[in-house]
């Protein structure tokens, strides 16, 4: 079978060479992938022999490291200016200032007599925002109470009402019984704990600026706003709180952007309460121009 040019013993050799070259081709992978692994585990036990011997159950039950959000804590005074007119703006109803106080975790709602007069253009203050605008009264009432009024938030009477269809019931507590009987309107509230619908928040609005006037008007308004925190300011609605900004923002004129909404939102989280066994730190006072004197005189020192 030579003579033909077969030679089956060499093709076997062959075949059996290369048979040799795959297995030690294969043992060769198998130890390299097993080199690469144990690095990869060595590396996970930060390169220490010891560490691989570590008891299990002391790897596992070490609580991670982490930041909790009570021990985070913010500092810090910030004044808003809330101002409400009538619906064609020819007439305030109430002014009150919101004083966000991150030291004490406390919201102040401060009235503000709108009959107060600013010297400089003989106006008070509920003509002032009339007259002059928005960006006037606050600049006044930034220097009457040695405060700088950080922003504003102005409503008619039509953003009123779509604010609180946009968020919802408040729950408000009366001295005294409410039944207002008019050609325009009929309202009827009870002493003790009322569940106010958004209609009737804002007939309970109307009802007190048409009743009552100055700092009371101021007053009883800002119980409303204390309410509207009570009820809408939880940890439930500030998961939403972007998209609920997105809305409400187009019901009144302000100088407060979504970048600045964003911006401070680690702040305004560190002020709600923690447990739903606490409360809202937020009330109505008149202490706003008290605080800010005792801060101008310490700065002095």
């Amino acid at each position: 079978m030579a003579e033909y040019g077969l030679d089956l013993q060499q093709k076997n050799k062959k075949h059996k060479k290369r048979n040799v070259i795959s297995v030690i081709a294969f043992l060769c992978f198998a130890i390299l992938l097993g080199t690469v692994s144990m690095l990869l585990l060595w590396r996970s036990y930060n390169y220490d022999f010891s560490n691989m011997f570590k008891n299990q159950e002391e790897s596992t039950t070490s609580p991670p490291i982490t930041t909790q959000k009570s021990d985070v804590s913010y500092s810090g005074k910030y004044t808003f200016l809330l101002a409400v007119t009538n619906s064609d703006s020819t007439k305030t109803l109430y002014i009150n200032l919101i004083n966000v106080d991150l030291n004490e975790k406390v919201i102040r709602i401060v009235p503000v007599d709108a009959s107060v007069k600013d010297e400089k253009t003989g106006y008070n203050c509920a003509n002032l925002l009339i007259k002059n605008g928005i960006s006037e009264t606050r600049d006044f009432l930034s220097s009457y109470y040695g405060v700088n009024i950080n922003k504003y938030v102005l409503l008619d009477e039509n953003g009123y009402k779509s604010f609180f269809r946009a968020m919802g019931d408040i729950t408000i507590k009366l001295s005294t019984d409410v039944k207002y009987d008019t050609e325009d309107m009929f309202l009827e509230l009870y002493r003790g704990e009322n569940t106010l619908t958004p209609d009737k928040t804002y007939k309970y609005m109307k009802y007190i600026c048409e009743s009552t006037k100055g700092i009371e008007r101021s007053e009883l308004n800002a119980e409303i706003a204390v309410a509207a925190f009570n009820s809408f300011y939880t940890k439930e609605r500030f998961n939403s709180a972007d998209n609920t900004f997105s809305v409400i923002v187009n019901y009144c004129e302000t100088d407060i952007s979504i970048v600045d909404f964003i911006n401070a939102k680690d702040e305004l989280e560190y002020l709600l309460p923690e447990t739903s066994k606490e409360t809202m730190k937020v009330f109505v006072s008149d202490n706003l121009k008290i605080d800010t004197a005792e801060e101008t005189t310490d700065e002095k020192k």
